[in-house]
């Protein structure tokens, strides 16, 4: 009797297959389709998040940052104490008293508590 002779994946595979193909198999296996993408701001949201940010700078209220960290939204709260111009930098101050530095490009949203 003859033996079984199984081919692995081979036999689920086209019977033609390019190096395009198969490049672009690859391409699509790894990407991570489970993180977000940065959503494109036009200058209006740009500009809205520099007012908001600016009129609770003035009057000391506190911020709540939406900010894109590799993919995940993450929250942080805090007040704006100090923007660096030149590098586009905020130092936010936490409620614990901490400090963070974010980049103006990562944020996503502005929201200010009255």
């Amino acid at each position: 009797m003859g033996t079984i002779r199984d081919r692995g994946i081979i036999k689920w595979q086209a019977a033609l297959m390019l190096p395009e193909h198969k490049a672009l198999n690859k391409k699509v296996g790894e990407e991570d389709n489970f993180l977000n993408k940065k959503p494109v701001l036009d200058e209006y949201q740009v500009e809205e998040f520099e007012n908001n940010i600016h009129y609770a700078m003035e009057y000391h209220l506190p911020i709540i940052f939406t900010l894109l960290n590799e993919g995940n939204p993450q929250e942080l709260h805090g007040y704006c104490v100090y923007i660096q111009p030149v590098t586009k930098e905020l130092r936010i101050q936490k409620k614990d008293s901490s400090f963070a530095y974010i980049h103006f490009d990562e944020i996503i949203s502005v929201i200010v508590e009255d």
